[in-house]
């Protein structure tokens, strides 16, 4: 019995499974496409000769999209480029249920065990690889985490141990995915919220941070600062001074707390450029003017903005705008390519509770 079948039924969330089988020689190139709007796909040489498949399901609720996948040997890779054409900056988690997969951010690796949770910001690079993938992930809209995790950049990287609270959420993901297209609308937006809660609470370890004592011997936390310059990256005023004037604290304190990040002035033009970044991939902002932008985040000239701009991307705003177009599947609330399209199949409630 469908939804439709009920003539006072309320709707369920959108559910879909895609599956990419190993005797169709079409499958890794369809589900490259699939992927193409998050990640760059490959088959790395941990993978062999076998033959790559791929079976996942994804459960669309509010603010938040619950994943589960099986898969041979993948390797995801999230460029500038892919950023920027997937006008996508959610938080992913990511637990594996079997196996392990390895991260690369930079110059740092990371090896992340069965039962870990992983959290990583979409809106910057990284590089995923596992020798064979079974997992569940959560993707969630960036801005239901930035205001409670101010340094939510912060994030990308982090791996939590098994404990209580990743425990409960896993419980929760695959609660969802147990009921899957059973679940109404109306009981969607507390289950997504109760997920973002947990999350939230998470993520609470970026905010700990201190930095040395100054010369009067209060203590001020760094996470603080940083959260100042992130509310403040469109004052014209924010820099060193400002910064010294709000909390109180020496310059040489200031300078010594920002020395391993480049200096205050080189973190401040960097966070700004971020912030850029993510405002011109938004859909939502697709009339943003460039150069007005710039100025609002204290550039006074749009030629410095975009030569500051493609020093730190290696593109220019106008190749990321151009980049920032996404295809759209008819029936299918998420990016996908036309070719990946006959992979995807919409999943149906098996009841729905009255």
């Amino acid at each position: 019995m469908t939804k439709h079948s009920l003539p006072n039924a309320a709707s369920t969330i959108d559910c879909f499974k895609m599956i990419f089988p190993e005797a169709d020689p079409q499958a890794l190139a369809a589900y490259s496409e699939m992927m193409l709007p998050l990640f760059e796909f490959e088959v790395p040489d941990s993978g062999g000769m076998t033959p790559f498949s791929s079976e996942s399901e994804i459960y669309c609720l509010p603010d938040v999209t619950v994943s589960r996948a099986r898969a041979t040997a993948s390797r995801f890779t999230r460029t500038v480029r892919t950023i920027a054409r997937s006008a996508t900056d959610d938080i992913l988690v990511v637990c594996y249920t079997s196996g392990h997969f390895t991260y690369r951010i930079g110059d740092k690796t990371r090896r992340v065990e069965q039962g870990e949770l992983a959290f990583f910001d979409l809106s910057q690079e990284i590089v995923i690889e596992a020798p064979s993938v079974e997992n569940i992930s959560l993707a969630i809209q960036r801005r239901k985490l930035e205001r409670a995790i101010p340094l939510l950049d912060s994030a990308h990287g982090l791996v939590v141990r098994p404990g209580a609270l990743s425990r409960i959420l896993i419980g929760i993901m695959e609660h969802t995915m147990e009921m899957g297209p059973a679940i109404q609308s109306p009981h969607a937006s507390p289950i997504a919220e109760a997920m973002i809660l947990l999350v939230k609470s998470c993520l609470e370890t970026i905010s700990h941070s201190k930095v040395t004592p100054d010369i009067q011997g209060s203590t001020v936390s760094l996470a603080s600062v940083k959260a100042a310059i992130e509310r403040r990256l469109t004052d014209p005023d924010l820099g060193v001074q400002a910064l010294l004037e709000e909390f109180g604290m020496t310059r040489s304190t200031l300078y010594r707390a920002f020395e391993p990040l480049g200096g205050v002035t080189a973190y401040i033009t960097e966070r700004r450029l971020r912030h850029a970044f993510r405002r011109m991939t938004d859909p939502s902002e697709k009339n943003l003017r460039v150069s007005n932008m710039a100025f609002e985040l204290g550039f006074a000239h749009a030629s410095t903005f975009t030569r500051s701009f493609k020093a730190l991307f290696g593109l220019t705003p106008k190749d990321v705008r151009t980049l920032a177009v996404r295809p759209a599947g008819k029936d299918i609330p998420f990016p996908v390519s036309p070719e990946a399209i006959p992979y995807i199949h919409p999943l149906v409630p098996r009841h729905i509770e009255s």
